[in-house]
């Protein structure tokens, strides 16, 4: 057979075929060749950067790094690697250099190749094949939810998501509502959870005028707001059997009564539920009615807690760099080794949304642009003590009210957008500042 890898058009066609810059310089940096992508960085075509110096034709190009490590590898006749960071049509972009010697017939350095690709647009590219609406994952269990939504969403079955707290079941509910029929209308969510349940009834279904105190006006209900469109019930495990009640006669019936009022108002509406909690176990229990859970759970999608895709956590971290830098405003682009590898280590309680707070954390804190240590507290107290649960419980409050104080003060005290940014509802939050002792009036 032919070995076709030793003719040099062959060797030529595959060079140009990589999609990262390769060069190959001498040791006075000459250039010997450039593939198709070094041709694009440069604008110039090969034969006419040809004895050029390289330094001349790239390095101006914001590789002044390449210099030096090209350099190193010429000295040492070790091959080397250097991440830096070049402008890009005026934008930063994050660039990796790996350099490699050639040796001649003698066995001295004779030459070397460099190779640079973007490290910025691989990652948005890795991140935009692992990405479904937002959900960001190459974790083998979520891409299988990935195709569920798709064929869920052609349907106007109930779901129920399944997952711990953090988990981003509000995000999956949002991605099948886009990719359904009813994409145009409304979507409506609502955390039965965080409600009580004389306001979750007026919440969900409406009041009218006088039901009671303070009920001055008519108020249509969330499932009048969804109407023809998805309402998603957020911790649903969490209510009460009388209002467990009220919510399946909206799904058996497909009607509702406002509250104080004798009408029927009729309703078309996609539910999708979810919880943190085991149903089954609670309907075993007689926590949960079994007709409202067998109703709820036509189609069950359970989403993994992020200790059990931690190949998913440098991907993750990664996107909330670049989001939270370009939010705040700060020039912060790389997480080091290992800052990485504890937060590969850490068991994550809070899942992804935790890691999405202690990113933004780290990046309103970082003083350079390397992220070079993550504060996540409970690591070292794990190791100090077995009581970890008051301890882990005790970081949380402190951190929380830090958290929330600190996006107080960004939106100068303005509760409506404080509770959008915190991913909670405004009762919420007007418990937690009770709770921490934060005054609306001190942020404005």
């Amino acid at each position: 057979m032919e070995d076709i890898s030793k003719e040099p058009a062959f060797l030529q066609t595959v060079l140009n075929s990589i999609q990262d810059s390769i060069k190959i310089v001498d040791k006075d940096f000459n250039i010997l060749f450039t593939n198709k992508k070094g041709e694009a960085i440069a604008k110039k075509l090969s034969k006419d950067m040809l004895g050029k110096k390289c330094y001349e034709e790239f390095y101006h190009t914001g590789e002044e790094c390449a210099f030096c490590v090209t350099q190193k590898v010429f000295d040492t006749g070790e091959p080397a690697d250097i991440t830096y960071t070049a402008k890009k049509n005026g934008k930063p972009r994050l660039m990796e250099i790996s350099v490699y010697p050639l040796r001649n017939i003698e066995g001295g350095i004779g030459w070397a190749v460099e190779i640079v690709r973007d490290i910025t647009e691989l990652r948005k590219e890795i991140a935009y094949e692992s990405m479904f609406e937002n959900i960001i994952s190459h974790d083998e269990r979520m891409l299988e939810i990935f195709q569920l939504i798709g064929s869920v969403a052609k349907t106007d079955s109930t779901v129920l998501i399944k997952g711990e707290t953090g988990t981003g079941k509000e995000l999956v509910a949002r991605a099948i509502h886009l990719h359904s029929k009813r994409k145009d209308k409304k979507f409506v969510a609502i955390n039965c959870g965080a409600i009580t349940d004389t306001l979750l009834e007026s919440e969900l279904f409406g009041h009218e005028r006088g039901a009671f105190t303070g009920a001055d006006i008519r108020r249509i209900g969330k499932f009048e707001l969804a109407d023809k469109g998805t309402i998603f019930l957020d911790e649903i495990g969490n209510i009460s059997e009388a209002m467990q009640v009220k919510i399946l006669r909206v799904l058996q019936e497909g009607e509702l009564t406002r509250v104080g009022g004798n009408d029927l108002i009729h309703v078309n509406v996609r539910v999708i539920a979810a919880t943190n909690i085991d149903l089954e176990n609670a309907v075993k229990e007689r926590k949960f009615r079994e007709d409202l859970f067998y109703r709820i759970n036509v189609i069950p999608i359970e989403l993994p807690p992020l200790r059990d895709r931690r190949g998913d956590i440098p991907l993750l971290a990664n996107y909330f760099l670049e989001y939270y830098s370009e939010q705040i405003g700060k020039d912060v682009r790389t997480i080091s080794k290992e800052a990485m590898n504890s937060m590969i280590k850490y068991n994550w309680p809070g899942n992804i949304r935790e890691l999405r707070n202690l990113i933004e954390r780290a990046v309103i804190l970082a003083k350079g642009k390397e992220i070079v240590s993550i504060d996540i507290p409970s690591l070292k107290r794990d190791r100090a003590s077995e009581n970890t649960g008051v301890q882990l419980k005790e970081w949380v409050r402190v951190y929380e009210k830090d958290y929330l104080s600190k996006i107080l003060k960004q939106y100068k005290g303005n509760l409506s957008l404080t509770a959008e940014h915190s991913g909670i509802d405004t009762r919420t939050l007007y418990r937690k500042m009770k709770e921490y002792n934060l005054q609306k009036g001190d942020y404005k």
